[in-house]
């Protein structure tokens, strides 16, 4: 079984669900031909967060005369603040038995509408599918070229790896949590040892492993199968870690899940009056161990990053944009439709439509308009949802800072203005019985004259000075952007020094 591929999923699973939270249902066989899978083996994992238990990870190898198909499904139970939710993502691979890819698919429950992904490859391209609360969305793709191995395809290569007595095994893969994106993964040999399954111990091999979709070492153990028995990743928020279980002890209930909102709250060393209204702020940034992640310079923000590498000051103006670059200007991704930013559902066009009706032609003062108009659709406010869909918001005019913004998102690029997501903090007067906090948000950035302007829909102005900017993302097809994974390494290891603030006349 390519438990490696599985592992990439849980790293990728706590990106979405980190900055989902922060800021039963199975994958769909849509296969052309009814075909008798046969059972080869299967896994089941325990995932711990922060010390607590907080869900469970399975995985299954079945075949058929010609295919492989691997599967996982990752459940977890975790509370923000005082709001439990539940969150689950199954994702499925089919390959022939020569490694090449078939059909991928994958469906993420972070809402109330579970959303669909799949990727069927074809001689001439991929068809990429998008299903969600009865709505189907088909787009041609190009095929890949980048050569990423399939899950059977990695197996195989790990296993000629140990065989070789290799001490770094690395490769490109394929994962329908980043889509037709390739992940790289490199793997470096520590040492041996052994792992406590309870009623017996097995030698196990010690690996660091590093992948390009986010900046952070995993230690993990493998048995001589290659099978993954244990990981670990160190978080600012605490440790997670996934270890092979029975299936009984994988399925027993979640009780205590953590807590992952309150606990990364970040008391500046001073309190901000009326931050709502401030129009400039100098903030300093310092991480308690490790380096400093490059924080964009982009939207009203500017970065200057300390020579020790630990530290930088940040400039906020939020009535002097950074220009955009040429790569950006350029970059499709920020007004293409995409499975969380559905420009073309024809309820987004309306909304939309209906937003800038009165705006005129000034493309600020559109943005600003639907700006404005998606603070008033999200009419139920509140935590219960984890990571909706712009469609699901739509419908349900329910959310958070994350539904507001990738509503407003949506709604942009279906009036032809290019938009991203953004993902920082914010700083809060009283937020869950906390006061004067830097918390973990999310709000959008509209392409508007070759500059990136920032717009907050949970404000009842356009956007306030007291942000901070940590990463952005164009949502694209595939999940969590590895550009945000990055924000994980400051959740839980940063302290912010007000400088200075300044205010509108």
């Amino acid at each position: 079984m390519n438990n490696q591929r599985l592992k990439i999923s849980s790293l990728r699973f706590v990106a979405v669900v980190v900055l989902g939270v922060l800021a039963a249902v199975a994958v769909a066989a849509d296969e052309r031909t009814a075909t008798a899978w046969t059972l080869v083996e299967e896994h089941w994992y325990v995932v711990e967060m922060g010390g607590g238990r907080a869900g469970s990870m399975h995985s299954r190898l079945e075949s058929d005369a010609g295919r492989y198909r691997s599967q996982s499904t990752i459940r977890m139970s975790m509370n923000r603040g005082p709001v439990p939710i539940s969150i689950m993502i199954a994702t499925s691979f089919v390959e022939s038995r020569d490694g090449e890819p078939l059909l991928m698919s994958m469906v993420q429950d972070m809402g109330i509408q579970p959303v669909e992904q799949q990727w069927r490859f074809e001689d001439d391209g991929v068809v990429h599918t998008t299903r969600q609360g009865g709505r189907e969305t088909v787009t041609p793709r190009p095929r890949p070229d980048h050569g990423g191995l399939t899950p059977m395809a990695i197996h195989r290569a790990w296993l000629a790896g140990l065989e070789a007595g290799e001490k770094k095994i690395t490769y490109s893969m394929l994962d329908p949590q980043s889509g037709l994106n390739p992940v790289e993964v490199t793997h470096t040999h520590v040492g041996t040892g052994e792992y406590d399954l309870g009623d017996r111990r097995i030698p196990v091999t010690l690996w660091e492993t590093t992948t390009s979709l986010m900046p952070i070492t995993g230690l993990e153990k493998y048995s001589g199968e290659g099978h993954l028995v244990y990981q670990e990743v160190d978080f600012g928020m605490g440790n997670m870690v996934t270890r092979l279980a029975t299936k009984a002890e994988a399925l027993a209930e979640v009780h205590d899940a953590p807590e992952l909102l309150v606990r990364t709250f970040i008391e500046p060393d001073r309190r901000i009056p009326r931050a709502d209204e401030t129009s400039t702020a100098t903030l300093r940034l310092r991480v308690n161990e490790g380096t400093l992640p490059v924080l964009p310079t982009a939207g009203a923000q500017r970065v200057h990053h300390r020579l020790d590498n630990r530290a930088a000051t940040l400039v906020i103006d939020i009535n002097d944009s950074v220009p955009a670059t040429e790569a950006e200007i350029a970059d499709a991704a920020f007004r293409e439709s995409s499975a969380m930013i559905e420009a073309r559902d024809p309820l987004i066009r309306k909304l939309a439509a209906r937003s800038v009706r009165d705006a005129g032609d000034d493309p600020l003062a559109r943005a600003e308009a639907i700006r404005a108009s998606v603070r008033t659709l999200v009419s139920s406010k509140g935590l219960d949802t984890a990571f909706a869909t712009a469609s699901e918001t739509a419908r349900t005019r329910s959310g958070d800072c994350s539904e507001h913004a990738v509503l407003l998102a949506a709604l942009l690029r279906a009036e032809a203005i290019p938009s991203r997501v953004a993902v920082g903090l914010v700083y809060a007067d009283s937020f869950l019985e906390h006061r004067d906090i830097f918390g973990w948000h999310m709000w959008t950035q509209a392409l508007i004259d070759g500059r990136w302007v920032d717009l907050d829909a949970t404000l009842d102005r356009r956007y306030h000075a007291a942000h901070v900017l940590t990463a952005t993302s164009s949502l694209g097809d595939g999940g969590i952007d590895a550009e945000l994974a990055t924000t994980l390494m400051l959740m839980g290891n940063l302290e912010i020094d007000v400088v200075d603030v300044g205010y509108e006349p």
